[in-house]
């Protein structure tokens, strides 16, 4: 660093030195040469400086959290049923919670008659399917519905507490 300050110096008198043997008065001549240095001194700093970017702070979205269920929302199309997108966040959204909150695996035939008593055997059938199957909007906003309501009550905002 130290060396490239002493170079932009040097530059900035043979600048100088240059235009005053042109013809050019002493006064304005310092000044070419001061424009130089300050010109090159700030390049110097700005180069070999710390990054001026600012930070980006990471995302922390946890598996299941609202606004991953919004993030659902917006995938869907109006027309043509549900994108297997959509369907596979949910899935894995009711497969979070379902395990975090009452210690239960969607996959695991065992648990289905727990699973049922929380979600309607409607929903967990379109859950536990392993292909896409055709859903509308208004049945996919159903098993929205029941998956969120997976959530514990201080998951939920205050207007959707109240009756």
């Amino acid at each position: 660093m130290k060396a490239r300050v002493t170079g932009v110096v040097v530059v900035a008198v043979v600048a100088a030195g240059i235009v005053w043997f042109f013809g050019v008065g002493v006064a304005l001549s310092l000044a070419v040469g001061g424009v130089f240095a300050a010109v090159g001194l700030t390049w110097t700093a700005v180069r070999d400086g710390p990054s001026l970017a600012w930070p980006v702070p990471p995302v922390r979205s946890a598996p299941g959290a609202r606004r991953d269920l919004s993030e659902i929302a917006w995938t869907l199309r109006s027309h043509g049923g549900v994108p297997e997108r959509a369907l596979g966040r949910v899935r894995a959204v009711a497969r979070h919670r379902l395990r975090t909150l009452h210690r239960l695996d969607l996959d695991d035939p065992d648990d289905r008659t727990a699973i049922e008593t929380l979600l309607p055997p409607a929903v967990v059938a379109v859950l536990r399917s392993e292909r896409r199957p055709e859903l509308d909007l208004a049945a996919f906003g159903s098993v929205l519905t029941a998956v969120e309501a997976l959530a514990p009550d201080t998951d939920r905002t205050a207007t959707e507490r109240q009756p």
